[in-house]
């Protein structure tokens, strides 16, 4: 039967986009007095949590059904500006994402698949983004304005769609692809 898995249906990118949002990410931390920035193989966005379950096989057919269904080719999206979210204690920072209907269609279609197989999935607006950074504390010299202006502009294709495995290796949060389907 296998063990629990940690799953979400992402997009994943290619290495040089993550290095450049993890550069991104390294100036906002040059800029910050503390905060738990993202590694640069864990960049990816999310279009729905599943959650823990055993339920593996089920999650990958899903995703299949909802892409097949979505009729999305492959597509671009492009970061926009930086976001945050106060928190007490320190904000989660983030790359914004603009809004494409070819990624609000994946999303909805993913979502629908997953319902239909059985899985429990939060209703909710698809608000792109990618997050750089938690508990973040800004020095008090570092602008938000000047750190958004550093946003890079970036054009990410978008041609398959990841089932990922959240897991924790050696202390360090890890993400891991363990299925995909091309976008046609």
């Amino acid at each position: 039967m296998g063990g629990f898995y940690r799953l979400f249906a992402a997009i994943d990118f290619l290495p040089e986009d993550k290095e450049k949002l993890y550069r991104y990410g390294m100036t906002v931390k040059e800029n910050s007095i503390k905060g738990n920035f993202t590694h640069q193989e864990n960049f990816h966005l999310t279009l729905a949590f599943i959650g823990e379950t055993r339920k593996r096989s089920e999650a990958e057919e899903a995703l299949k059904k909802g892409v097949v269904n979505s009729r999305v080719s492959p597509f671009v999206i492009e970061t926009e500006k930086l976001g945050r979210f106060q928190k007490k204690g320190g904000d989660i920072f983030s790359v914004g994402i603009k809004e494409s209907t070819e990624l609000i269609k994946m999303k909805e279609e993913i979502t629908e698949s997953l319902r239909i197989q059985g899985f429990s999935i939060e209703e909710q607006k698809l608000k792109a983004h990618l997050t750089i950074g938690r508990g973040v504390v800004l020095e008090k010299a570092a602008s938000l304005e000047e750190l958004s202006a550093l946003v890079p502009k970036l054009h990410l294709l978008v041609n398959k769609i990841h089932l990922m495995n959240s897991e924790r290796i050696d202390g360090k949060l890890r993400y891991s692809s363990l299925w995909e389907a091309a976008l046609y």
